[in-house]
């Protein structure tokens, strides 16, 4: 086996056995069969280890989807839809979206689904590439959530976040274990998660939550929440 065919082959079987049996649950032994190299050595070559490969899929991935949403991006610049929530969020998830139509595309959605550590939802977006659009995207949704005090804009952009990953993820399992089952047509799906997202986006608060978030507008939980996807 050639080299860079070793490499793709160990990232696409890494991508598939990852997502059903996450990372601790794939050996070495079983990736290097899984892709018929009779040099067990071909994932400390090229990866390191097993998480050094499943940080190059969610690399790979990620550029990916960042890739699709640049045009997204420069057409809402261009049409002056910068405060569009609609619009906002759909560029965030359509790109991800495009993942569901092929069983690879689908191994990636739940891989970054069982990685992505709720904390990240805390920290600053899109740190393992550089994602221009994406960023574009946050800093406009946190400029047309600025009726909200910070503390709630963060919880919500956290939320929206988890939401992305969590549920593109269940999505991607559900149609890898039931392709034939009786679930909600593509359309369906994607439409009506873009309208709950933007729902519980503009979502008017409560006074409780009012409150609460006056009483922590002193503390870290008040600086600026972003999705990092």
């Amino acid at each position: 086996v050639a080299r860079s065919t070793t490499r793709d082959a160990l990232l696409e079987q890494g991508a598939l056995l990852f997502a059903r049996h996450g990372v601790a649950g794939v050996t070495a032994r079983q990736l290097h069969e899984a892709i018929g190299a009779r040099n067990e050595s071909a994932l400390h070559y090229h990866f390191g280890d097993r998480e050094g490969l499943a940080l190059e899929i969610l690399r790979i991935h990620l550029e990916a989807v960042e890739s699709r949403r640049a045009p997204l991006v420069v057409d809402i610049a261009a049409e002056d839809l910068t405060r569009d929530l609609r619009a906002l969020v759909h560029a965030l998830a359509a790109p991800m979206a495009e993942d569901l139509d092929s069983p690879l595309g689908r191994a990636h959605l739940r891989l970054v689904a069982q990685l992505s550590h709720p904390s990240l939802a805390y920290g600053p977006p899109f740190v393992l590439i550089p994602a221009a659009s994406g960023k574009a995207v946050v800093r406009w949704l946190w400029a047309a959530l600025d009726w909200l005090p910070a503390p709630i804009r963060g919880e919500r952009l956290a939320a929206l976040r988890s939401e992305l990953i969590s549920l593109f993820g269940l999505r991607a399992q559900l149609l890898d274990e039931k392709p034939n089952g009786d679930i909600s047509p593509p359309d369906l799906f994607f439409n009506n998660l873009v309208d709950l997202l933007v729902a519980g986006l503009s979502a008017e608060p409560s006074p409780a939550t009012l409150a609460a978030a006056e009483s922590c507008a002193d503390t870290p939980a008040a600086s600026h929440r972003t999705p990092t996807h």
